[in-house]
């Protein structure tokens, strides 16, 4: 984002704070520079009257703005885990991108807005025609061979698929830069077809919960990257910052009760957007650790 719209949005959550930033900077900066223009005495050419003041105000006034850009990026240590909180881009990342899918796994006519459809297109567009597609259903297949099923009759498309347990977990990799751990939570991810209760918060930590356990036994040690599960057409009817929090205790719970997840780094990356409407130093005060 804008380094001036962070700043606004930052203003916005705490106006106080700029003020108070700018008078303790310019107390201190005060106590400190009238010692050195007694001992100095060839700065009081330079710092002498009005200049002084417009210094003085112009250094405080860069800190204090400095003090209320947001952050855009916490660490939390927890039980010799290190798990990280930043916004930006789940795609730019090294590590497993853990993928929210439908129970359905094999749909591909996804909303375009789903984390899913960037990982098919990702296929579609690594390989000539419609073998990326095939690839990406190959590497689903091989993936969920050893994982229950049922069969359920899908009205909607009059045809009978296979519906798996929440938080199914399938590892599937493009190339070593796109290694992915598509996990089902939601009912349907394809366009028309989303429901106005496509997960719940049961729902949703049940597949977290899940998916932790299989995302320990692929991690080996490179990080583990996951966007804001529960945001977007996974329809949870909570706020964002609750549902980081649920994610953050989805994480913290897996690593109480089964012990550290041997990954480099944790990482929980929101989307830019999220960016006015979370202010991850609340959650860094609440859960970090002393």
């Amino acid at each position: 984002m804008k380094m001036m719209n962070k700043f606004i949005i930052g203003l916005k959550r705490n106006p106080i704070k700029l003020i108070v930033s700018i008078f303790i900077t310019y107390s201190i900066c005060w106590t400190i520079l009238e010692p050195i223009l007694g001992m100095v005495k060839s700065a009081e050419i330079h710092l002498v009257g009005g200049n002084k003041y417009i210094f003085l105000l112009l250094i405080s006034i860069c800190v204090g703005i400095y003090r209320v850009i947001p952050t855009n990026e916490i660490s939390i240590n927890y039980n010799n885990s290190k798990i990280k909180i930043v916004f930006g881009d789940l795609f730019q990342y090294e590590g497993f991108k853990a993928i929210p899918v439908s129970r359905f796994f094999f749909e591909t006519e996804v909303v375009i807005s789903s984390l899913q459809h960037i990982v098919i297109d990702k296929f579609y567009k690594n390989s000539e025609g419609l073998r990326g597609l095939e690839n990406y259903k190959e590497k689903l297949s091989n993936a969920l061979q050893d994982q229950q099923f049922e069969i359920v009759r899908r009205e909607i498309f009059d045809q009978d698929e296979k519906y798996y347990k929440l938080g199914t977990t399938a590892f599937i990799n493009l190339n070593e830069n796109n290694e992915f751990l598509l996990f089902a939570i939601t009912e349907t991810e394809m366009r028309g077809h989303i429901p106005e209760k496509n997960c719940n918060s049961t729902k949703m930590w049940v597949a977290l919960e899940k998916f932790w356990d299989e995302a320990r036994k692929h991690s080996r040690g490179k990080s583990i990257n996951i966007p804001l599960i529960g945001s977007g057409i996974t329809g949870i009817n909570l706020s964002p910052i609750r549902i980081l929090e649920l994610n953050l205790l989805s994480i913290l719970n897996s690593i109480t009760e089964k012990g550290k997840i041997t990954a480099n780094e944790i990482r929980i990356i929101l989307h830019n957007n999220y960016f006015d409407q979370i202010d991850i130093s609340l959650i860094e005060k609440t859960w970090k650790t002393p």
